[in-house]
């Protein structure tokens, strides 16, 4: 059996780890967790990716990109 706590083999029928004494659970079968250090970072390059892609088409969608200057005179109109 393997400690939750510091991953240290155990006897099947013991209660405390011999590690680090912490409770051992029953039917604690678990050997080893796998690691999730790559799906985090896949994770996160996914929501950058749909995070830009958003912006992108809210600003081209919506009219709020900048216009480009024409060279026209700009009248201004005071109310």
């Amino acid at each position: 059996m393997f400690c939750p706590k510091c991953g240290k083999i155990n006897p099947d029928d013991g209660k405390i780890c011999t590690g680090c004494g912490a409770a051992l659970e029953e039917n604690n079968t678990v050997e080893k967790k796998p690691k999730k250090g790559l799906g985090k970072i896949i994770g996160i390059l996914v929501a950058a990716v749909l995070i830009v892609a958003v912006c992108f088409l809210t600003i081209n969608l919506t009219g709020c990109a900048p216009q480009e200057y024409d060279g026209e005179d700009i009248e201004i109109v005071n109310f």
